[in-house]
C-alpha cells in the first residue's frame, strides 16, 4: 500500500510540476528575437519489463519488481535572433525494488548546455543543435545504489527539419551522440506533428535512439546484466550494452498569456534492444521575457531644405523647364490646328433700347408747356 501511494505521488509529481520528454526545450524550433525562457518541470518513467531483442516483444521482469525514476529539471533558453543559447539542470530520484531491497538515490546528476541556430530558411527550416552534457557523479560497480543516471560525459550533434504550414507543423530530427568511457555511440531521431489552435498546440511524435557503434563491454555483457540485476531490479534503463530505444509521445501545451504557458505530455516505448520498457508522463511550465517589448523605433529622419546658396551649381535650376510655376505662367493655348477659331467666339448681342424713364417725360411736357407760353406771348405782340 506504501508503495502504490509513493508511486502515485510521483505520477501526480509528474503532471504538475512539468517538464519538456527528451531533450531541452521544444524539438520544433523557434526563434523569437530577444526572447529569454525559463521552464521547470518533470519527467516520470516507470517500468516493469526490458527490450532484450529488437522485434521479439517485452520481457517481464521478476515478479514484484519495479524501476522507476523522477527527474525535475531548470531550464533556460536566450534567444538572440537567428540562434540561440540554451542550458539545463537535471535533479534525478530513481527507485528500484526487488525481493531483497527497495533501493532510492536522489542526487544533482548532469547539466547541459548548448546552442542551435536557423542555418536556412527557404521551402523548410533546417536547425543544427550542438550541445554538451556532464555528469556530477558516474557508475561505480562497488556501490550499491540505483542508477539515476548514465553518469558519462556525452557531446552530440543533430540538425532539424521543419515545416510551417499555418495551422499544422510537421518536423524532423537525426543526429549523433557520442558517450565517454566506451560506451556505444547512439543516433537520436525523430519525427513529430503538431496542430496549432488559438491558445493550444496539439503534438505527436515518434522518436528514439539507435546503438551505432559498439560499446567496449560487449564481450562482458553479461557482468553488466549481473549489477543490473542487484540494483536496479534487472531494468535495463541505464548502464545495459549497445542499447537502441523506440518511443512515442503525445503532448498538449496552453498558452495561458503571452509570458506563461504549460504542457502536458505523455507517451510509452513500443520496441527497443538492450532497454526499459515503460511509460511516462510530464510535462512543463514555462515564463517568457520579452525583453523587446519596451522598444520605441527612433523617429525617422527628415531631410533638410536649405537656401539656395548665392553661387548657384548646375544642381539648382529653377529656371529651366522643370519648373511648373515657369510653365504655369507661360502657358498659351495652342490654336494653329487647322480649325477657324471664329467658330467659338460667343455671338454678338442685340443692343436694348433703353426706355423711357418717367423723368424724361415729365422734361418733355415742361418743354411743351414753355413753347406753349411763348407762343402765346408772340401772338399778343402782334395784334393791334
Amino acid at each position: 500500500m506504501a508503495n502504490n501511494l509513493q508511486r502515485l505521488t510521483s505520477v501526480v509529481l509528474g503532471l504538475f510540476l512539468l517538464s519538456s520528454a527528451a531533450n531541452a526545450f521544444d524539438n520544433y524550433k523557434e526563434f523569437k528575437r530577444d526572447h529569454w525562457d525559463f521552464e521547470l518541470g518533470t519527467q516520470f518513467f516507470y517500468s516493469e519489463a526490458n527490450y532484450v531483442n529488437m522485434g521479439t516483444g517485452t520481457t517481464s521482469l521478476t515478479s514484484g519488481n519495479h524501476y522507476q525514476l523522477l527527474d525535475v529539471d531548470f531550464s533556460t533558453r536566450y534567444i538572440f535572433k537567428d540562434w540561440s543559447l540554451f542550458a539545463e539542470g537535471t535533479m534525478s530520484n530513481a527507485e528500484s525494488k526487488n525481493s531483497v531491497a527497495t533501493r532510492t538515490n536522489s542526487t544533482l546528476t548532469q547539466a547541459l548546455l548548448g546552442m542551435d541556430f536557423m542555418m536556412y530558411d527557404g521551402y523548410l527550416q533546417l536547425v543544427p543543435e550542438l550541445a554538451a552534457l556532464v555528469p556530477f557523479q558516474k557508475i561505480s560497480t562497488s556501490d550499491d545504489q540505483v542508477l539515476n543516471s548514465e553518469g558519462v560525459f556525452e557531446a552530440w550533434a543533430r540538425i532539424t527539419a521543419q515545416k510551417d504550414f499555418g495551422k499544422a507543423r510537421i518536423y524532423g530530427w537525426l543526429g549523433l551522440d557520442y558517450r565517454g568511457e566506451g560506451r556505444s555511440y547512439l543516433m537520436p531521431w525523430g519525427v513529430g506533428l503538431q496542430g496549432k489552435f488559438s491558445q493550444f498546440k496539439l503534438g505527436a511524435e515518434l522518436y528514439g535512439s539507435q546503438s551505432i557503434t559498439d560499446d567496449t563491454d560487449t564481450s562482458n555483457k553479461t557482468i553488466r546484466n549481473a549489477y543490473l540485476n542487484q540494483v536496479d531490479a534487472e531494468s535495463y534503463k541505464f548502464y545495459s550494452v549497445n542499447p537502441s530505444i523506440v518511443d512515442t509521445m503525445l503532448y498538449a501545451t496552453w498558452s495561458m498569456t503571452p509570458a506563461w504557458s504549460v504542457q502536458v505530455n505523455g507517451g510509452a516505448t513500443v520496441a527497443g534492444e538492450n532497454a526499459a520498457a515503460g511509460y511516462h508522463v510530464g510535462g512543463f511550465i514555462r515564463y517568457s521575457f520579452d525583453l523587446a517589448a519596451g522598444y520605441v523605433p527612433p523617429d525617422r529622419y527628415e531631410p533638410v531644405h536649405n537656401a539656395v546658396p548665392e553661387g548657384k551649381s548646375n544642381m539648382y535650376q529653377q529656371d529651366s523647364e522643370l519648373s511648373s510655376d515657369k510653365k504655369v505662367k507661360r502657358f498659351r493655348e495652342q490654336t494653329d490646328d487647322g480649325v477657324d477659331q471664329n467658330l467659338f467666339k460667343p455671338a454678338p448681342t442685340k443692343r436694348q433700347v433703353k426706355p423711357k424713364t418717367v423723368d424724361d417725360e415729365l422734361q418733355q411736357q415742361m418743354n411743351d408747356t414753355e413753347f406753349q407760353i411763348e407762343l402765346k406771348q408772340d401772338r399778343k405782340k402782334k395784334s393791334p
